[in-house]
């Protein structure tokens, strides 16, 4: 297969996914360029909001409007057909955040009932920022390494190693005051979607630590695992 051909494939593979998700699978409507932008304006696909990647989609259409009608005029470059190639497969066939995410069996957690120098010494030695705190199964909230400070900022009592982790619930809970550090998303949210919850984030109030994945994005729902900013970046990056 040439170049050309190549192109055309991958080209109508976007084109189709993008008329049945989005459109109905109604081939009369509109050209491959007016479905692009509509999409990127009414911010379906978080992808389409980075100008160079949509510059590429935008680059694809004029290509292919070339190709099939004068096919002796261009040939799209590797470097171009690998972009595209590899843009069309994050938006028609994205990762899943369950794909990436770090399992609940896999995270190191502590229960309501341990000792506040238990969180503190994990902390330290395993060198992680938030650990996940359950009680009776379910989990309950994040210990972070600001949860003290939030805790000495609301309350008067002297911090003691030995007291119970319960004991700080109104800074370990997620819908305490006074910081927010974490959101729940579903597990099929792509990681691209993900991506942008945190690129949100950062040009706001707080800023995000982790995802925290259930079935529905629900708090209430059973606790699934964790996604971290590093995870996305190792995927898309």
């Amino acid at each position: 297969m040439n170049k050309e051909d190549k192109f055309i494939e991958i080209y109508n593979q976007l084109d189709t996914y993008l008329r049945i998700k989005y459109f109905n699978d109604n081939p009369s409507y509109t050209s491959y360029s007016k479905k692009i932008f509509y999409i990127k304006n009414h911010k379906l696909e978080p992808i389409m909001q980075n100008e160079h990647y949509f510059d590429i989609l935008k680059k694809a259409g004029e290509i292919r409007n070339i190709v099939a009608h004068n096919n002796n005029i261009i040939v799209p470059s590797d470097e171009f057909l690998n972009e595209f190639s590899n843009l069309v497969d994050r938006i028609s066939k994205a990762k899943r955040v369950d794909q990436i995410m770090t399992p609940y069996s896999h995270l190191q957690t502590k229960d309501y009932q341990d000792r506040l120098k238990d969180v503190i010494e994990l902390i330290a030695n395993k060198g992680y920022n938030a650990i996940p705190i359950i009680n009776n199964h379910q989990f309950v909230g994040m210990f972070t390494e600001k949860t003290i400070f939030d805790y000495l900022s609301i309350s008067d009592r002297i911090i003691d190693k030995e007291m119970f982790i319960k004991e700080m619930h109104e800074v370990i809970d997620l819908d305490g005051k006074p910081r927010a550090y974490f959101k729940f998303i579903p597990r099929n949210l792509s990681i691209d979607q993900a991506y942008d919850i945190f690129t949100q984030d950062f040009k706001g109030k707080h800023q995000l630590l982790l995802l925290l994945v259930t079935e529905n994005g629900i708090k209430t729902e059973k606790f699934l695992g964790i996604v971290a900013l590093r995870d996305l970046k190792n995927e898309l990056y």
